[in-house]
């Protein structure tokens, strides 16, 4: 199954110290865009799920192709928000995680 998700909730479920339910509901792992990535761990470094995403071997970054439609979706959408829909679409994903 993938799995895709989005910033919000990595960063929500760590704050409580749930991470580990993502995991535990999708043991073959999740996909995040790179934004996500930047969003989480390198402007979030200081926040709670920083250090868990950067360090788990469950979570994989993924990049976008289709920038086009991202950029058309940043207009509405944050930017993490908006890669992780982008990768969605072009993985097949069949569940999405989003705030």
């Amino acid at each position: 199954m993938i799995v895709i998700a989005d910033t919000s909730v990595l960063i929500s479920l760590s704050a409580i110290g749930k991470l580990g339910l993502i995991q535990d509901r999708f043991p073959g792992g999740i996909l995040i865009p790179p934004a996500v990535w930047k969003e989480v761990v390198e402007q979030g470094k200081e926040r709670p799920g920083a250090h868990q995403v950067a360090t788990s071997n469950w979570i994989e970054v993924h990049d976008i192709r289709r920038q086009d439609i991202a950029k058309l979706l940043k207009q509405e959408l944050d930017e993490g928000e908006a890669e992780a829909i982008v990768l969605a679409d072009e993985v097949k994903a069949e569940v999405i995680l989003l705030d």
